[in-house]
């Protein structure tokens, strides 16, 4: 998966000191990264009861402060993913379950497995971007299609 391609082309670019910096004003590259492969931890957890709620992230804090961790919680991912069976899943119904609003209760609303792989896609790629301009700073250049949506790199080379 494209945005799991670049978390993991980043993770290999980067030190542990930088992977843990943070400011006054912004999070630390970890703390996105974590963020990231909570999402998709929920959305695996979710599949085999078909209600997948992205409040139960598990937010385990030595993914974001800890690189050899985050590169552990990221190959199990790729193997996760690369096990889904989405001939089996596309389609395939689910409630999703998530807060809008920090004063009102969570919202459930029905969705499908690959609504919410394109939306896992999504959401990590805006991360992504964010973290482009976190490890700029350092010196490090990612290519020119890091944390950009897809549809924005077809518009781009059309």
């Amino acid at each position: 998966m494209y945005c799991v391609d670049q978390c993991d082309q980043l993770l290999r670019m980067i030190s542990q000191s930088i992977y843990v910096n943070s400011t006054e004003n912004s999070s630390s590259v970890g703390a996105h990264i974590r963020h990231i492969l909570d999402r998709y931890q929920s959305f695996f957890n979710g599949i085999p009861e078909g209600v997948i709620n992205y409040d139960a992230r598990k937010q385990d804090k030595s993914i974001e402060s800890n690189l050899e961790a985050a590169n552990f919680a990221l190959s199990s991912l790729s193997r996760r993913i690369e096990a889904l069976d989405l001939a089996e899943n596309l389609g395939r119904g689910v409630t999703v379950c998530e807060s809008v609003h920090h004063e009102r209760p969570s919202v459930s609303i029905p969705s499908t497995v690959d609504r919410e792989l394109m939306e896992l896609v999504n959401h990590s790629i805006h991360h992504l971007a964010i973290i482009a301009l976190l490890v700029k700073p350092f010196g490090f250049i990612v290519g020119s299609d890091f944390g950009k949506a897809p549809s924005t790199i077809v518009y781009e080379r059309s």
